[in-house]
């Protein structure tokens, strides 16, 4: 069974960060104590902004647990949060990462306008079809 919502969280962030960028966190959090707490901040600003889009549309189905995203944009929230980090460390990015935050932007526009539907419904697998009752298969 899939999941349809998945935790996104500091720790899984900092799995996901490359090792170069995760060497310069902690150079800049040592250098900067006052940031310590700056990567919880934005993994909690990308989850609520990720939720709100699916809040947006009233055909979607929000999750009861607030610290989670819809599997389906579990990488675009993680490229968001280390890219915005990067951002504020003064990380320089090749154009294939702008890429990567131009597309978040289009899945949360299409979340928010529908094109992607959001369902709450962990246990079915996705994409699902169901055969209608009486249809008859030629093969």
């Amino acid at each position: 069974m899939a999941e349809a919502w998945t935790a996104l969280t500091v720790e899984t962030v900092l799995n996901a960060m490359p090792s170069d960028l995760k060497t310069l966190y902690a150079s800049w959090v040592e250098a900067n104590p006052s940031t310590a707490n700056r990567l919880g901040e934005l993994v909690d600003e990308v989850r609520r902004t990720f939720r709100s889009a699916v809040e947006a549309n009233p055909a979607n189905q929000l999750d009861a647990n607030p610290e989670t995203v819809p599997v389906t944009g579990f990488r675009h929230a993680i490229n968001s949060v280390i890219f915005n980090l990067g951002m504020e460390m003064g990380a320089e990015f090749s154009s294939a990462v702008d890429g990567l935050i131009t597309r978040a932007d289009i899945w949360l526009r299409m979340v928010q306008n529908g094109g992607i539907p959001i369902d709450s419904a962990a246990g079915e697998d996705s994409p699902t079809y169901r055969v209608p009752e009486g249809t008859r298969w030629l093969l």
